[in-house]
């Protein structure tokens, strides 16, 4: 599996940070199609010591959020026309983040010491909201999949 943007990378398009950055590695990108990336689950995690301490799982929540970022970086990715092998352009960027609507089905558990797959891929795009079909799995069986519909918005109308 060939790494096309590692997470130093990433934090220069997403603005999360440890220990909320939920996407480690991009794996591949298809401009304006798809986007598959990789979180690592360490029993590290800080939410591991309360979900659950005497059977540790990822919250299903944050699994949603990993898909959720996954999404907007593909989205910023698009946005930027960046292409792989290329650096990343520096712009000041709109916030991407979830307009309201996910609906996620959630199949499997997803235990310390695994490698989370994540896949998005555009359902539809209409101006800067977009619906994207999402996708979690571990080895090949899936945890987690649905929809989210995520947008673009001006950072100036969040808190306005």
């Amino acid at each position: 599996m060939e790494t096309i943007l590692e997470a130093y990378q990433i934090t220069q398009i997403l603005k999360y940070r440890h220990p909320f950055l939920l996407v480690d590695k991009v794996t591949g990108y298809i401009p304006g199609k798809e986007l598959t990336a990789v979180k690592a689950v360490s029993m590290g995690e800080p939410y591991f010591a309360g979900h659950f301490p005497d059977f540790p799982i990822m919250p299903g929540v944050l699994i949603t959020e990993a898909l959720a970022q996954a999404s907007s970086l593909m989205l910023a990715l698009d946005d930027l026309g960046w292409e792989a092998g290329k650096p990343i352009p520096s712009a000041d960027r709109p916030v991407i983040g979830v307009l309201g609507s996910t609906q996620i089905s959630f199949l499997k558990s997803v235990l310390p010491g695994s490698m989370l797959h994540l896949e998005v891929s555009i359902d539809w795009r209409k101006g800067s909201a977009c619906s994207i079909n999402v996708k979690a799995s571990v080895e090949g069986s899936v945890c987690a999949k649905g929809k989210v519909t995520v947008m673009s918005i001006d950072k100036s109308k969040l808190f306005g």
